[in-house]
């Protein structure tokens, strides 16, 4: 018997799609302070030099640059998360962890490397309770302040360990704590000793600064990683001792009887690691005894290498025995400087006459350096003469001018 096929039954209707979610609205709040993230960092930054000696000791490079600039992300990154309400991803914390191992390779005790956070909280607390007309909800900002440094914190921490360990951060604070003792003149083998470490007898004082960077270099990440690297170089040479501060240093290079010139190749590794040409000077102390003088030497010369323009390079005493002499205070030194008196008025002279000398009197040299035609050039050399009583063209005349050049620029730069 056919049987008649039971009706379909009837298919519900299809759902219509759910509608999407509302956008969220930015806390204007939130949005007026983080406009505020650049005056935050920089504040941040300058309460970290005032209240931690650790990060004084940094170079400005990093102090001003590279501090600031990764405090407004870490900033920016707080504010972002409070506003949407969750925590930071693993990517995001990324780039803070990572710059947690950075402090590790610029010296700065972990102590320090934290303190930085509470310091940033605080400033941008008391950024946003100064703003009565946009001021956050403060339990909502206290809440999403201590959320946030309860993820970043700790993992910062760690990072900034395991770079110590991988840094053999004993081996370096060792090192820089016999640099420290023999530069103050106190004895240092016995703490040698106790560190499995010997000591030479007699050392090469350098005392080192890398330039200031263009505005264009300045506070970018090339110039921190090329002062970091410095640190890494001297880390493979355990025999070097070296203490740091700002954009420079002291270090210690053993001299033995070999001819060779240690702390010449040790400056142009420094500046083929760092990319960056230095100023330096060196002192020889044939003992233990002599550090602390061989230091002040050294420390003399390049504030007098820098007094007198001098190019980038390693000076020793016999390549500044003129300049030394006349830095010493005088009727001498003052009578030469005064030659040069009737310039002081004309700065594009004395510029001319720096690069004249520094060229060797040829006049092309000198033009070219000053990017002016020769013509200008001999018309300002003839302005000196007429200015000064004295031709630099002369031999006799060039000498004179020479050393004035050298007694005006210690006594206006140098004292």
């Amino acid at each position: 018997m056919h049987q008649e096929p039971a009706p379909l039954a009837p298919q519900p209707a299809p759902l219509a799609p759910a509608p999407d979610p509302a956008p969220r609205t930015p806390d204007p709040a939130l949005t007026a302070l983080r406009r505020r993230i650049g005056a935050i960092a920089a504040a941040t930054a300058a309460r970290c030099a005032e209240e931690i000696p650790a990060y004084r000791e940094l170079p400005a490079q990093i102090r001003e640059g590279d501090l600031v600039t990764n405090t407004a992300a870490v900033l920016d990154l707080f504010l972002t998360t409070v506003d949407e309400g969750r925590a930071p991803s693993e990517q995001e914390l990324a780039l803070p962890i990572a710059w947690g191992a950075e402090r590790a390779r610029d010296g700065v005790p972990l102590g320090a490397l934290l303190k930085i956070y509470p310091l940033a909280a605080r400033e941008a607390w008391l950024l946003a309770r100064a703003e009565p007309d946009d001021r956050v909800e403060p339990d909502r900002l206290a809440a999403g302040m201590l959320d946030f440094l309860g993820e970043v914190v700790p993992r910062v921490a760690e990072a900034y360990l395991r770079e110590r360990e991988d840094l053999d951060w004993e081996q370096r604070e060792q090192r820089q704590h016999l640099a420290g003792a023999l530069l103050d003149g106190r004895p240092a083998r016995r703490t040698a000793e106790r560190y499995g470490r010997s000591l030479a007898d007699r050392y090469d004082i350098v005392v080192f600064r890398l330039p200031a960077l263009s505005s264009a270099t300045a506070g970018t990440r090339a110039a921190a990683d090329g002062l970091r690297a410095v640190r890494t170089e001297l880390d493979r040479r355990p025999e070097v001792l070296a203490t740091f501060k700002g954009d420079g240093g002291v270090l210690l290079v053993p001299v033995h009887d070999s001819p060779t010139d240690g702390a010449g190749r040790l400056l142009a590794r420094i500046e083929a690691v760092a990319d960056l040409r230095c100023t330096a000077a060196a002192a020889l102390a044939e003992s233990h005894d002599a550090i602390p003088a061989a230091q002040a030497e050294a420390a003399e010369l390049l504030a007098l290498a820098e007094d007198v323009r001098r190019p980038p390079g390693l000076y020793r005493l016999p390549d500044l025995a003129l300049e030394y002499q006349l830095a010493r205070p005088g009727p001498a030194r003052a009578a030469l400087a005064g030659t040069l008196a009737p310039l002081a008025a004309h700065p594009h002279l004395l510029d001319t006459l720096r690069e004249f000398i520094a060229g060797g009197y040829q006049r092309a040299e000198a033009a070219a350096a000053l990017t002016v035609h020769r013509n200008t050039l001999t018309y300002r050399l003839g302005r000196i003469q007429l200015l000064t009583g004295y031709d630099p063209t002369r031999p006799a005349d060039a000498r004179r001018l020479a050393a004035a050049l050298t007694a005006y620029d210690i006594a206006h730069h140098g004292g």
